[in-house]
């Protein structure tokens, strides 16, 4: 081969390697399409919640021509009656430091043996529990690391791609699916991160979750058990000291004979009694209850008012207790925004600070499950205040990741284009493993569907009266401001569609609703708005609070008196400050 061969050789050669270059160059470092996240302020969410950069071409909703413009609504007042806690590190290197810091102005570490085989909506409301008691005693509270989903969207071999997969009988030791067919006896392990945002919570809460206490005691983060049972033996296994180590045991937390209150300073004292007489009538009114509702003990006491009544209250040997009213007498929703009095003798009731706020063990073990038919929080408030600051925590406190509050906003906003710019109403239809059960409302699909169509005509009914009167009545919760944009609405149209959330899987039924007027989720969320969310929107439990948040933006709801979700639709509800009469559960 001649030299000018080869010259020509390595000429086209370095011509093609400089081609390359440049089709590498402009395929992967040109701007990317995708749309940008950018941090903009919203009223709803708060300052710098993420919003998809608005010169980005995606499916919003047009605002509709009929709907006026109601003035900004102010957000919540912030709680200042507790210290703020220090703000995150910015450096990840210096988050072990940042926690260890947080703990140690504490008295040590309050964990639980989670009930991890519960729903979403039930393991929320133990969260609200366990984090008022940490702070109550001063402590720490450490979460699970992990919830499980119940269900996959799609057929349980997407879900798997994306988080793990268990046996929920195996992996939790209950056997309640193991009648099922092997599809739905598996869950999937979702980070809690993904379920609280709990860097939000750390602004004003001593909190962290299982790993970061994993990791900062040098255990292994492989031990944490799947049932979420606090592993008296290895949690606590640490060289070259063990853990200091107490329990607080079920069968002393509640007894029959007790009332368990946040604080009591009288606990176990002697007291005079000062009328043995009202007394006897408090107890004969009780009957075989310790406890007795404060509109009973006012009638047993004879007493014109509440002021007076507090008195004979005291007189008797009885104490006053604040906690919140049942929806029809049953505790499933366990919803902290209806506040009652309740009173019961001095005897019987012991203050949580009291009786176990003093020890001084690293870690404090309330053992069990203290959920069932326990009222919000699992214990009486002592005071109106306790009872505001913890309305607090459930409502305004305990936050959603904010990527679900802004699709769950556009949602809402599509919504209000279906109806033309009108109020539109929205409805639970709980049937899946209840209709199995037999606890959903009606035996066939078609009866549960005209039952929804009723209450929703009966609800449009409250909204217009509503609107004539021109007048709000609130739910009673400290710092809410009046959702006044409710006046500045059209009512809905009596064949107006609604949202309808559902566990309703079958084909035909979901048809028959689709075509009876019930909008679902999917018809108001976008290929965008799931990849802006990601996985999670496969697995139901996620799926659900999106759906609890747009049920939230609705001016009338219809939800399950035995369902927790209903729930956590009257919470979000109840903060936005809608009138207090337009929903309806039964």
């Amino acid at each position: 081969m001649s030299s000018r061969t080869r010259l020509v050789q390595l000429i086209a050669a370095i011509g093609l390697v400089a081609i390359c270059l440049h089709l590498f160059f402009f395929t992967f470092t040109s701007p990317s399409p995708t749309p940008r996240l950018t941090p903009q302020p919203d009223s709803a969410l708060g300052n710098g919640a993420l919003r998809l950069d608005p010169d980005v071409h995606i499916d919003k909703p047009k605002p509709a021509p009929v709907v006026k413009l109601p003035p900004p609504e102010c957000t919540p007042a912030q709680d200042l009656s507790r210290p703020p806690v220090d703000p995150e590190p910015a450096e990840p290197g210096d988050h072990l430091a940042f926690l260890r810091k947080m703990v140690s102005k504490t008295k040590g570490y309050y964990v639980r043996d989670w009930s991890l085989g519960l729903g979403w909506n039930n393991m929320r409301y133990i969260i609200e529990a366990s984090l008022m008691h940490a702070t109550t005693m001063n402590r720490t509270l450490v979460l699970p690391s992990f919830v499980y989903a119940r269900a996959c969207e799609h057929h349980i071999s997407v879900c798997q791609q994306f988080t793990y997969m268990v046996n929920r009988g195996d992996a939790i030791g209950w056997n309640d699916w193991r009648d099922l067919p092997i599809e739905e006896q598996m869950g999937f392990r979702i980070p809690i991160g993904l379920m609280l945002n709990v860097t939000h919570m750390r602004t004003k809460y001593n909190v962290l979750d299982f790993h970061d206490y994993l990791d900062l005691h040098n255990l292994s983060r492989n031990i944490e058990w799947g049932s979420g049972a606090f592993d008296r033996n290895g949690y606590l296994n640490t060289k070259p000291n063990r853990i200091s180590f107490s329990i607080i045991p079920n069968d002393k937390y509640d007894p029959k004979d007790v009332i368990r209150a946040d604080s009591y300073p009288d606990t176990g004292k002697e007291i005079v009694v000062k009328n043995q007489a009202l007394g006897d009538r408090l107890k004969a009114a009780a009957g075989d209850a310790i406890i007795l509702d404060w509109e009973k003990a006012m009638k047993a006491l004879r007493a014109s008012s509440d002021a007076e009544g507090e008195q004979l209250v005291k007189d008797a040997g009885w104490v006053t207790l604040w906690t919140f009213a049942p929806f029809l007498g049953m505790e499933f929703v366990k919803s902290p925004v209806m506040p009652a009095r309740q009173v019961a003798p001095h005897s019987v009731v012991r203050g949580l600070l009291e009786e176990f706020g003093g020890a001084t063990e690293e870690v404090v073990l309330l053992a069990g499950e203290t959920h069932l038919n326990r009222k919000p929080g699992s214990l009486r408030f002592s005071t109106r205040k306790a009872l505001d600051d913890y309305m607090r925590l459930c409502l305004y406190d305990l936050r959603y990741l904010d990527k679900l509050h802004v699709v769950a906003q556009r949602a809402g906003q599509r919504m209000t284009e279906k109806v033309k710019g009108r109020m539109w109403m929205a409805a639970q239809m709980r049937r899946g493993d209840f209709a199995k059960l037999g606890w959903a409302m009606e035996k066939t699909i078609e009866g549960h569907f005209q039952r929804i169509q009723d209450r929703l005509r009966k609800g449009r009914e409250v909204i217009i009266q509503l609107l004539g009167e021109k007048n709000q009545t609130l739910f009673e919760i400290p710092d809410v401001s009046p959702h006044t944009g409710f006046f500045y609405l059209e009512p809905p149209e009596a064949n107006d569609p609604f949202y309808l959330a559902t566990d309703e899987r079958s084909p035909d039924g979901l048809q028959y609703a689709k075509e009876h007027g019930a909008i679902f989720i999917s018809d108001l969320i976008t290929y965008e708005d799931r990849q802006y969310v990601g996985w999670p929107l496969l697995v139901t439990d996620v799926s659900a609070l999106l759906e609890q948040l747009v049920m939230a933006q609705s001016e009338y709801f219809y939800g399950h008196a035995m369902s927790s979700v209903a729930g956590g639709v009257v919470n979000m509800r109840a903060a936005r400050g809608v009138d207090a009469r337009t929903y309806l559960i039964d």
